[in-house]
C-alpha cells in the first residue's frame, strides 16, 4: 500500500485489502510530525502483525527546535521529531523502528544540484533548496529512510 503524509485518511478501499506486507509513504513523513499518531495508526491498522514492514523517508531533528525554526518555516512545518521522539511515536502505534539509511550526503549533493540548476528569477527556490543543504550539512536535521515492522496484535 502506498499512504501519502496529506491525505485525511486510507480509503475504504484500499483498507478492504489488508494486511499489507509492506506500507510506502508516498511522501516523506516530516510533513506529518504534528499529527504523527494519527498517520502511524492508520498505517498499523493495515500492516500485516509481526511481518508487515513500513518504509519513508524521513527528515528528524538533532537540534532543539529553537535552532530549526528557519527550516521549519521553509518547509511549512509544525514541528519535526528527533529520531528519539520517532521511536517512541512508532512505539505507541504498534511498530518497531527496525533501522534505514541515512541519507544525508545525498541529501546535500541533491539540494546543491536543485539549487544551482534554477534561474535567477526563481530566488526563493535557491533559498528553499539551500536551507535544506545547510541544515543537513550542519547536523541540525537528518534525512533518512525510517524502517519499522508491525508488533504482535
Amino acid at each position: 500500500a502506498v499512504v501519502s503524509t496529506q491525505s485525511t485518511g486510507i480509503p475504504a478501499e484500499v483498507k478492504a485489502l489488508a494486511p499489507f506486507t509492506h506500507v510506502i509513504m508516498q511522501t516523506s513523513m516530516f510533513y506529518a510530525h504534528h499529527r504523527i499518531d494519527e498517520v502511524l495508526d492508520q498505517v498499523s491498522s493495515v500492516l500485516a502483525p509481526e511481518s508487515g514492514v513500513l518504509v519513508s523517508t524521513d527528515f528528524l531533528r538533532k537540534s532543539p527546535l529553537s535552532e530549526i525554526k528557519d527550516f521549519l518555516k521553509m518547509n511549512s512545518m509544525d514541528t519535526l521529531l528527533s529520531k528519539e521522539e520517532m521511536e517512541a511515536a512508532l512505539k505507541r502505534n504498534g511498530l518497531e523502528y527496525t533501522g534505514g539509511e541515512v541519507l544525508d550526503s545525498h541529501c546535500v549533493k541533491c539540494n546543491i544540484a536543485k539549487k544551482n540548476k534554477m534561474g535567477n528569477h526563481e530566488k526563493g527556490d535557491k533559498q528553499f533548496f539551500r536551507t535544506r543543504e545547510e541544515f543537513v550539512r550542519e547536523g541540525k536535521v537528518s534525512f533518512q529512510i525510517i524502517m519499522a515492522k508491525k508488533l504482535k496484535e
